[in-house]
């Protein structure tokens, strides 16, 4: 099974996190932002506080709107 998912992470272009996510999804993000990908949080509501490792998304968006514009070309 890790090789079938790091195999496609490896060929991904970006990544989003749909939250709420487990420990693995945020594992896979965490690996793609550090190969350089551009990665996006999706949370459904802003958070009184965020955790700290989120800043190294290129965003987060709280509605599908926000997160198709960061996604559009």
């Amino acid at each position: 099974m890790l090789d079938f998912d790091l195999a496609h992470l490896n060929v991904a272009d970006i990544g989003v996190l749909l939250l709420p996510a487990g420990k693995s999804g945020h594992i896979e993000l965490g690996y793609l932002a550090g190969r350089g990908k551009p990665t996006y949080i999706r949370c459904n509501e802003e958070p009184d506080r965020f955790d700290v490792l989120y800043r190294v998304a290129t965003k987060v968006c709280f509605d599908d709107l926000s997160l198709f514009e960061a996604l559009a070309p």
